[in-house]
């Protein structure tokens, strides 16, 4: 875990302080990708005070992109001088790096859901060819639950064979480290591999499923999965989205999967990735889990983030896309989610004389 054209560039810049009320969303650099609302947080009775420290905490922590939706209404969305700057082609859309594991989660719920995939599969069904998987009867869910054996890794080395045009097939190249469910290991080739599962359990490109979908049906035109040189999806990272987008995956998981009346992911699958698995208490499938605050939550690396409050109709998202070495504070943390959760907690306390 742990290009646009100038013009435009230096047009969102002048975004890079807050919007009026903190979240009066005109002119952001994102177009809404539904109707959202967007709210004076005083108004539904927020800590402005909090609301105030996380901007703070954004700030100081060097991030691209932070906001803040109650009930579906943004009530805080700022976007920092480097949000636009000419890092990739293509548009604002940027990645948030591990967070497309916590989608790939998504994808997977919606395949059990239509009975076209069970998480107790064995992951020899759906990839025979790999060799250690089958000797040590790897399930699907223990690829989910990041307990599959494999080790931890950020990546492959570039002097791997087929590394860098073949994600999968270097995956597929590893032998286990420990026996299935013995053990919480975050690893990357891990969760590649449910890159050709799910494809095969979809029956065509795992992005294009995701687009059609998932992506479509939330409205979304700008969010999309990577794929490496050899056409693979990419389950472990790297999607491209939209702060607002990002948003609106956060609310789907807060909605218990339901967006516009639609049950797009089942309920019961948005309830199963928030719980804990046996080997590890902050996991469940590809998606952290916090208790003391009830929040879960995708991360990626350079503390990029999509956290769900549930019970309180929260959801908060912090982009960064670069390192950054003038970060004064890291943002990731049980304080940041403590902090967050008092953004509605605030609304609950009688007012003191």
């Amino acid at each position: 875990m742990r290009l646009l054209d100038l013009v435009v560039a230096s047009a969102i810049t002048l975004c890079s302080t807050p919007l009026a009320a903190q979240g009066l969303g005109q002119g952001t650099p994102d177009a809404p990708i539904t109707e959202w609302a967007t709210t004076d947080p005083d108004s539904l009775g927020l800590s402005l005070a909090v609301l105030d420290a996380h901007l703070d905490l954004c700030e100081r922590s060097k991030a691209d992109g932070c906001l803040v939706a109650y009930r579906g209404q943004v009530v805080q969305e700022w976007y920092g001088p480097n949000y636009a700057l000419p890092l990739v082609s293509g548009g604002l859309e940027r990645s948030m790096r591990s967070v497309g594991k916590s989608v790939a989660a998504l994808l997977a719920g919606m395949l059990v859901g239509d009975g076209a995939l069970s998480v107790d599969d064995p992951v020899s069904e759906w990839i025979p060819e790999w060799e250690a998987g089958a000797d040590s009867a790897v399930t699907v869910r223990h690829l989910l639950t990041m307990t599959a054996g494999l080790p931890r890794a950020f990546g492959c080395p570039d002097t791997a064979p087929g590394c860098t045009d073949d994600y999968t097939a270097y995956a597929l190249s590893l032998p286990l480290a420990h026996s299935p469910g013995e053990r919480m290991v975050y690893s990357n080739e891990g969760a590649q591999l449910l890159s050709p599962i799910l494809e095969r359990a979809a029956g065509m490109p795992l992005h294009e499923y995701a687009r059609t979908r998932l992506f479509e049906p939330l409205g979304f035109d700008s969010t999309s999965l990577g794929t490496d040189a050899s056409g693979n999806t990419s389950t472990v990272g790297g999607p491209r989205t939209t702060l607002r987008e990002a948003a609106a995956l956060g609310q789907l998981v807060a909605n218990g999967g339901v967006w516009n009346g639609e049950q797009v992911v089942p309920a019961e699958w948005i309830e199963a990735v928030r719980q804990p698995n046996e080997a590890y208490p902050y996991y469940g499938m590809l998606w952290w889990v916090d208790e003391g605050t009830g929040t879960f939550f995708a991360a990626g690396d350079l503390d990029n983030v999509i956290a769900v409050y549930p019970d309180d109709d929260l959801v908060v998202v912090r982009a960064q896309f670069t390192p950054d070495p003038r970060a004064e504070v890291q943002y990731f943390g049980p304080s940041t989610f403590h902090l967050l959760r008092g953004v509605v907690e605030n609304r609950l306390q009688p007012q003191q004389e």
